[in-house]
């Protein structure tokens, strides 16, 4: 059992994480979702060092740990580490880095019922530009991802 002093220890550290993680996101590109630029994300990918919406983060869940680190800005417990990666980074510092090859017509997508779009297309950046398979398979994936978007575009017509 943890003695008192122990756990008094490890609330101010988690305050401090907290007035951290405050002042992140007050920063302009921190107040929006780093993939969907919803308003007020309460959410961040901390291996990735970004700042994302509830939805995005169910996403950024389902690409698995080895892609994608998820934490509740407000409901989790911090470590150094991860305080250290998301003051590396941001919104800003991600987009510039992990955005880099996007098309000049790239949408973001914004609405609800682009869940599925939003899904593959934050899967297929992070495939590209973290350099997880080699850029055949990802080519061959787009491919798919393509085929099965225009398929559903006819089902839903």
């Amino acid at each position: 059992m943890a003695t008192r002093s122990c756990r008094e220890k490890a609330q101010k550290l988690n305050e401090q994480h907290q007035l951290i993680l405050s002042k992140l996101l007050r920063e302009e590109d921190n107040k929006y979702c780093a993939d969907c630029e919803a308003k007020g994300p309460r959410w961040a990918s901390w291996n990735i060092g970004v700042f994302i919406c509830i939805r995005c983060a169910g996403i950024h869940r389902n690409l698995g740990v080895h892609i994608s680190r998820v934490k509740s800005v407000n409901l989790d417990q911090w470590t150094a580490e991860q305080i250290q990666c998301m003051q590396d980074m941001g919104n800003t510092k991600a987009r510039l880095l992990y955005e880099a090859n996007l098309p000049e017509n790239f949408r973001r997508p914004q609405t609800d019922h682009e869940d599925r779009i939003l899904e593959t297309t934050a899967a297929i950046t992070l495939l590209l530009n973290k350099g997880l398979f080699a850029l055949c398979q990802a080519l061959t994936m787009a491919f798919y991802v393509l085929f099965f978007f225009f398929l559903f575009l006819k089902i839903t017509r």
